[in-house]
């Protein structure tokens, strides 16, 4: 008699468990908006390719696929180095490589305000799991000075 009542209690530990296993975790929204030396950017996607829109709502096609992201510093906000009185803001996208590997494929585009322009660097490409805190040559180094 209690081999029923055994196996009944089981079977539905089992159906709960694999009905929490099946949901998704949420997970953060990446940082797609941000404020730049006083004036708002977004970053959207444009057909498939990772797209900033400016202040004046113009588009800058970056170098990298969608989904991406501005990187931000341990405060939240977007991280803005500045070079030479050149403030220099990053954007990336990190995408996991198939399995059994377990490194990512991270590009890195930095964009500088020179004389009220926006100017966009090379993108950078590297096997590393992002987002993370760049060295300041990350957002300084692919531009020509």
């Amino acid at each position: 008699m209690r081999r029923p009542f055994l196996f009944t209690a089981l079977a539905a530990s089992l159906i709960s468990l694999s009905a929490c296993a099946g949901e998704e975790v949420p997970t953060p929204t990446a940082p797609t908006q941000a404020v730049f030396v006083g004036q708002p950017l977004n970053l959207i996607n444009d057909q498939g390719r990772c797209t900033l829109v400016k202040p004046d709502k113009s588009h800058l096609r970056l170098d990298m696929e969608w989904p991406c992201q501005f990187s931000l510093g341990q405060d939240r906000q977007l991280r803005v180095e500045t070079f030479n009185q050149v403030p220099i803001f990053m954007v990336e996208r990190s995408e996991h490589m198939p399995a059994p590997s377990r490194d990512c494929l991270t590009k890195l585009q930095a964009v500088r305000q020179v004389k009220e322009t926006l100017e966009v660097s090379d993108v950078n490409q590297f096997a590393s799991c992002g987002p993370g805190q760049w060295d300041q040559k990350m957002y300084t180094g692919f531009f020509r000075w």
